[in-house]
């Protein structure tokens, strides 16, 4: 029985390694071309989510969940100037929500409302943002 109960724990730990080093090579063997795709394919479904979810809860929010996510994409594998620039693109996307922090009572498609902040009284601030 003890023989047994060690043979699983071998086996469980072993598979455990296994999956975690699939996680962290998942982008190592990809070109650098194929890198660039997902995170631009993975960019283009975290934006369509994000430009519904304000329908329901704050922009603030809403970009704040965009961010996040965004900030989970791996790079491995991407070329260290693309990299840079999306690290600069989140970094963007952060600093909106912050302004957006203005506007709690605002719902509705993300670009719907942007129009309406850039007719807002805080256009100047706005624009450079965008």
């Amino acid at each position: 029985m003890r023989t047994k109960l060690t043979l699983t724990m071998l086996y469980l730990v072993v598979l455990l390694s296994c999956q975690n080093k699939k996680k962290t090579e998942s982008n190592s063997n990809i070109s650098e071309k194929d890198c660039i795709d997902k995170i631009l394919l993975d960019d283009s479904k975290l934006g369509k989510i994000r430009n519904h979810e304000c329908e329901t809860i704050t922009l603030q929010k809403t970009i704040d969940n965009y961010v996040k996510a965004m900030r989970k994409l791996n790079f491995e594998g991407c070329p260290e100037e693309f990299s840079v620039a999306f690290k600069k693109h989140i970094s963007a996307w952060n600093n909106m929500g912050k302004f957006t922090e203005n506007y709690p009572e605002l719902r509705g498609e993300m670009h719907d409302l942007f129009d309406s902040i850039e007719k807002s009284k805080d256009s100047a601030t706005f624009k450079p943002l965008l």
